[in-house]
């Protein structure tokens, strides 16, 4: 089954990249970015400032720690879904199977109560209230058009920065 989640060529792999890149912009998380990297291996290919990956420290309150780690977990769940659905939807050009949406929120489910804690009820809600949103996302035609033009850049280039990244995702804000 994991091997539904896996890049079939670097196509795929760019529109991943590309899916999450959008993702990330769409739930304003492009603070936390600092480059996509092509031919970086499945898990590095979005290169995030240190701060993305919160260790805790002792000066700040529990409620504050609580408030990062959900949201740069919301972050994550948001560039998992972008990636598949930016590789299905604007690459493919179908809708991604049922059986791929249930190992994502299996997926989601697993490591939203590993990491964060939090129960089935909250990760359901959390999962599908992204879910919904970047299907509408995605399945919009000029964010297609804008998936396709940068996925073609990121191709091209193989390394982005994160000004680059927002300057080629730049029409979405018009959106």
């Amino acid at each position: 089954m994991k091997n539904k989640l896996s890049y079939r060529n670097e196509d795929d792999k760019c529109y991943g990249a590309t899916g999450m890149a959008v993702g990330l912009l769409v739930f304003n998380g492009e603070d936390m970015l600092s480059a996509v990297v092509l031919d970086a291996e499945p898990g590095e290919i979005m290169d995030m400032h240190d701060t993305f990956y919160f260790t805790g420290n002792p000066g700040l309150s529990a409620k504050s720690v609580w408030h990062t780690v959900k949201s740069n977990f919301s972050l994550t769940v948001a560039m998992l879904i972008s990636n598949v659905m930016c590789r299905r939807m604007v690459l493919d050009g179908e809708s991604v199977a049922p059986e791929v949406r249930n190992l994502l929120r299996e997926t989601v489910m697993e490591e939203g109560r590993e990491s964060c804690g939090l129960d089935d009820d909250e990760l359901t809600a959390l999962f599908d209230k992204e879910y919904t949103y970047l299907f509408r996302v995605f399945n919009h035609r000029a964010v297609q058009s804008v998936a396709h033009d940068f996925a073609g850049a990121l191709k091209r280039r193989r390394r982005m920065s994160r000004l680059e990244v927002l300057e080629e995702l730049r029409a979405l804000a018009s959106l």
